[in-house]
């Protein structure tokens, strides 16, 4: 059941009915208000909102991206060990048989 929080972007509340946990809600509120922080710099007045976000926007789609490919680059490494580890066990296991016979 969907539970309205009320959060604080960049000085703004806003107010959102969500199934998500407050806490996520709230995270996922100060992180943007944080990369916008960063994106505006000293010069936060004169830019305008709407821009600040989607730079904030895009700068975190480049780490979304980021994440995606190194979780990509560790799952591959991963395989490739787990597979080096079977074979190298099955190889073992068969040297262990063909000895007993």
């Amino acid at each position: 059941m969907a539970k309205e929080v009320k959060i604080k972007i960049y000085g703004q509340e806003y107010r959102l009915r969500t199934d998500a946990k407050p806490e996520v809600i709230e995270k996922c509120a100060n992180y943007l208000s944080e990369t916008m922080t960063q994106v505006a710099g000293s010069d936060n007045s004169s830019t305008p909102q709407l821009r600040l976000v989607i730079f904030a926007a895009m700068n975190i789609t480049a780490q979304l991206f980021e994440c995606k490919k190194t979780k990509k680059e560790v799952i591959n490494q991963v395989e490739a060990k787990t597979i080096a580890i079977t074979e190298f066990i099955e190889d073992k296991i068969s040297d262990i048989e063909s000895s007993q016979s």
